[in-house]
């Protein structure tokens, strides 16, 4: 049986050092009172998770890139404000979690996670995607909602594995047309930014199932919306919309439709069309 240690939401306000066995596999103490780490920590030769989670830890020790063997790292929910470049080294990283931190950047070396799937950066004060983000090409899932970002930087596009991107309560007038390039998206959540229009290149992510672009100020949708063959569920609402391209009815399996809060007085024909398809339409 691989070592564990699972000690979350006990109160702890410090690690033990004795407890830091070298065959520690998996060690979470995430919800507790820490406010460091011990520093016994950073010469585990097995560790593949490590969850700290929802602590008060200030400080990552730049130690942390000699857990060669780590999979799995969940640094969210501290009062950090850095994370150190050697978290660049721990080349088998599958999922990083730095949400709900203080973080104003994050370090160029995280390009070289080149296996990581799971990358979650949401709630900080970043005020720009790196460029570099683009060289994570084994994600499937990125979240950086709840930031300060105005645009995405085009190598967004090259995330060519992408499945699920979330995006949601930035500042985002633009997207690039690269976008378009992702083709294997299934989820997009933009809800809650500022943009003001969207690429033509849109119409050729036709995985999508989800779209969800709430609470904008959209006063156009391209033609290309159409060409969203597995499209279920379109969220409108809250734009400056008074029409919709005619294509809209050609989204097949389209479930539902959401426009309400924009300058629709009636349902459209395009509108009619889809709800004769089986389509919930709401204005």
């Amino acid at each position: 049986m691989p070592h564990i240690i699972a000690l979350d939401d006990h109160h702890l306000t410090h690690i033990s050092a004795d407890m830091l066995i070298s065959t520690l596999q998996s060690m979470s103490i995430r919800k507790n009172r820490l406010s460091s780490l011990p520093e016994a920590l950073w010469e585990l030769p097995q560790l593949r998770l490590l969850s700290v989670g929802d602590n008060q830890i200030t400080d990552i020790s730049p130690k942390i890139g000699r857990l060669k063997t780590l999979t799995h790292l969940f640094i969210d929910t501290n009062p950090l404000t850095t994370i150190p470049d050697t978290i660049g080294e721990l080349i088998h990283l599958h999922t990083l979690d730095i949400a709900h931190c203080r973080l104003t950047d994050m370090p160029a070396s995280l390009q070289n996670l080149t296996q990581m799937a799971f990358f979650y950066a949401s709630d900080n004060a970043f005020t720009a995607c790196p460029e570099w983000i683009g060289a994570l090409l084994s994600l499937t899932y990125f979240g950086m909602t709840d930031n300060a970002l105005r645009d995405l930087p085009p190598t967004i596009g090259d995330l060519a594995n992408l499945v699920e991107l979330r995006l949601y309560r930035n500042h985002i007038t633009y997207l690039p047309h690269t976008i378009g390039q992702l083709t294997r998206l299934r989820e997009f959540y933009l809800h809650d930014n500022a943009l003001v229009e969207l690429p033509n290149t849109i119409g050729n992510m036709t995985d999508l199932r989800i779209l969800d672009l709430r609470n904008n100020a959209l006063i156009t949708v391209p033609e290309t919306i159409g060409a969203l063959s597995n499209l279920l569920y379109l969220d409108l609402r809250g734009n400056r919309l008074n029409h919709l391209p005619d294509s809209i009815a050609d989204l097949p399996h389209l479930q539902k439709l959401d426009v309400r809060w924009n300058g629709f007085i009636q349902k459209s024909p395009e509108m009619l069309r889809l709800e004769a398809q089986g389509c919930l339409v709401y204005i």
